[in-house]
């Protein structure tokens, strides 16, 4: 387990309880296949990329189930990019859990996914919230090309894209599954409010409303 704290430093830090990183990126790098980091309640103005990784990452949820953490643990884009990147053939070891996606930026094709930029990956997406992002063009709470994800305990709310897919945008070669999803208060100027789907996606207790 990699330790990431507000109060910590990417310089002096080692990544353990006592001495944690500063930056979640930092401990995404640190990690290896199979290892978990562990993030520590807060924001973090950063825009990260699992780069391949297949490791867990999340707030305090992970260790306590206290869902608190969530909407306490931010990882804020500053409208200077995807604030989260799956690119790299993650699979569905990836985990990003327990934490809020905002203030993330997409700009024009084929960078899609102000919040959540997911291509050639599928990883596993639970408990999150995916607020307040932005795309210049497609996705802007999530892009997904040629990806499987799987998203189970999601909020989707109140991101906007310019042209399609507010929420979310789908490709068709992408087989994603929602679960107990909310997509909800997204905007496109274009198509699909809340989605824009070409895929086969599967639908399980999910609420699409005032989009």
């Amino acid at each position: 387990i990699w330790y990431v704290s507000v109060d910590g430093t990417d310089q002096y830090g080692y990544g353990s309880e006592e001495n944690p990183f500063g930056t979640i990126q930092y401990g995404i790098d640190s990690s290896s296949n199979g290892d978990t980091v562990l993030v520590n309640p807060g924001t973090y103005s950063e825009n990260i990329n699992f780069n391949g990784q297949n490791i867990v990452l999340g707030s305090l949820f992970l260790t306590t189930a206290d869902t608190s953490y969530i909407s306490q643990t931010i990882i804020d884009g500053s409208q200077d990019g995807n604030v989260v990147t799956f690119e790299s053939n993650e699979d569905s070891n990836a985990v990003l859990c327990g934490l809020t996606v905002t203030n993330g930026y997409a700009g024009g094709w084929p960078d899609g996914g102000g919040g959540i930029h997911c291509s050639y990956s599928s990883p596993k997406i639970e408990y999150v919230i995916i607020t307040e992002n932005t795309s210049n063009y497609i996705g802007g709470g999530i892009y997904c090309w040629d990806s499987d994800p799987l998203l189970v305990n999601v909020i989707i709310s109140d991101n906007n894209a310019s042209h399609y897919g507010g929420g979310v945008f789908l490709n068709g070669t992408s087989d994603p599954v929602f679960e107990n999803v909310i997509i909800s208060g997204n905007s496109a100027s274009s198509y699909g409010g809340g989605v824009c789907n070409y895929s086969n996606f599967t639908l399980k207790n999910v609420s699409i409303t005032g989009n």
